[in-house]
């Protein structure tokens, strides 16, 4: 496959001033039209402050080029999905940057059924972008821009789904962002007492950075703990990420929300096919090998082709969850309310769920600066280093990045971001013990040869 040139991982992203710029935008919904053949697109947009700016110069460019825009206005990401399956237009376009830094911005796209672009959808645009001219309408095929209001059906619908046997008591952060008059009404219509965390939508991100990590959530696991409550769920800037707290005021690993609903979904479906990212825990194949179901590797941003193709139950990479049975895109606001649902429905602590339910194992993420420029140079040095240094590999897969996996399960990979200028380490191990020999090893190298370069 062609090398992209705009997309990353999901979408288009980058600074307003240099790549994401409403000329770019402009020719983005120029393409679109031309790609959806002129139909209808819905267009939708997060808290940035430059989100509704960019998405005046889309739909302009979609207009030019002959479609007809619905405009749905300040919703979470998984809204423009549901939006455009609902309202049976021929794609979406959702203004976001995601949980990058607030100077950024881009966007994302969706299929009819509300499904993400794939790689091969997003290199049509860029070809389309760059080194063609798309049509555009003369003035008597100029079509209309309506402007409708999804978010409460939205609401009302993802209640419909979920059953809540009792009440919790749950604090929300919702990053000041999309999912700001979201997921609090959500959970307070299924019966939860909410307290909201950085529930005023603000593009300059004050409560905190918008990535759901556990070293931005402090304050979310302080108020847990003060307050008493059964949960905390803290979204990112768009919404379509997840992240938990159990009622310890401790963070609850993305790898084992994706375990834990892997397995009931692998479950109910008398097992059948999870389809995960190469950087997520061997624990998830443990549990959903307990049901008889199996798991499928891939890139990051790649879940929708490969459920398609390998007809999965369930997708889910971190932070990130599919539920098929709701709809084919990655949904924060309705994993919050499926985390709600499972909860109430038993009669024990958060982590004693977890505890029981999901193995864990000493885990080491970090990310280093790499420029982008520098990328392929660093990933052909680690690998030979990697395929050099280690002999008791068990697994390799290089679908992204290179991860091996050891004769002792443990494991450990490294890849560079599809969406900002850095490289990824992950290791995990059996054993503290392990987990330190192998992060000495592969971290070490990694930080000596990008402070070389």
């Amino acid at each position: 496959m062609p090398e992209k040139r705009l997309f990353g991982t999901r979408g288009i992203r980058g600074p307003i001033a240099s790549k994401v710029t409403p000329e770019l935008l402009f020719r983005l919904g120029l393409a679109l039209a031309e790609y959806c053949g002129r139909s209808t697109v819905v267009v939708g947009w997060d808290t940035r402050t430059s989100s509704e700016m960019l998405a005046r110069s889309f739909t302009a460019g979609a207009l030019a080029g002959g479609a007809e825009v619905i405009e749905i206005g300040l919703v979470p990401s998984p809204c423009v999905a549901f939006a455009t399956r609902t309202l049976k237009a021929d794609a979406g376009a959702m203004i976001t940057a995601s949980h990058n830094p607030p100077p950024d911005n881009g966007i994302a796209f969706y299929h009819g059924d509300g499904s993400e672009f794939t790689s091969e959808d997003e290199l049509a645009i860029e070809e389309l972008v760059l080194d063609r001219q798309p049509q555009r309408a003369d003035w008597k095929s100029i079509k209309r821009v309506s402007r409708i209001a999804m978010v409460s059906e939205y609401i009302d619908a993802m209640a419909n789904e979920v059953q809540v046997e009792r009440g919790l008591r749950v604090v929300v952060d919702c990053a000041n962002g999309a999912a700001s008059y979201v997921t609090p009404l959500l959970l307070r219509m299924l019966g939860c007492q909410v307290i909201a965390l950085n529930a005023h939508p603000d593009g300059h991100f004050p409560g905190r950075p918008p990535e759901p990590q556990p070293w931005n959530l402090k304050d979310l696991m302080r108020v847990v703990r003060a307050v008493g409550a059964d949960l905390g769920i803290a979204h990112d800037g768009d919404a379509d990420r997840v992240a938990a707290v159990n009622e310890r005021g401790e963070f609850i690993k993305h790898d084992a929300l994706i375990a834990l609903f892997a397995e009931q979904v692998a479950s109910r479906a008398g097992g059948g096919t999870v389809v995960t990212s190469v950087n997520t825990s061997l624990a998830i194949e443990e549990v959903v090998e307990r049901t008889g179901g199996r798991v499928i590797r891939v890139p990051l941003g790649r879940f929708t082709e490969e459920m398609r193709k390998h007809n999965a139950c369930f997708a889910g990479e971190p932070g990130k969850l599919v539920f098929l049975d709701h709809g084919p895109w990655a949904d924060g606001v309705f994993t919050a309310a499926k985390l709600v649902e499972l909860v109430a429905s038993e009669s024990k602590p958060v982590s004693q769920i977890f505890a029981e339910r999901v193995p864990d194992y000493p885990f080491y993420h970090e990310d280093f600066r790499c420029p982008n420029e520098q990328k392929q140079r660093f990933m052909e040095h680690m690998r030979r280093y990697l395929l050099n240094t280690f002999s008791d590999v068990a697994r390799m897969i290089d679908v992204d990045g290179l991860r091996l996996e050891f004769r002792d399960r443990s494991w450990v990979l490294v890849r560079v971001s599809g969406t900002e200028p850095k490289a990824r380490v992950v290791v995990e191990a059996r054993s503290q013990q392990r987990l330190e020999e192998l992060k000495q090893l592969v971290v070490g190298e990694a930080k000596r040869f990008l402070s070389s370069i």
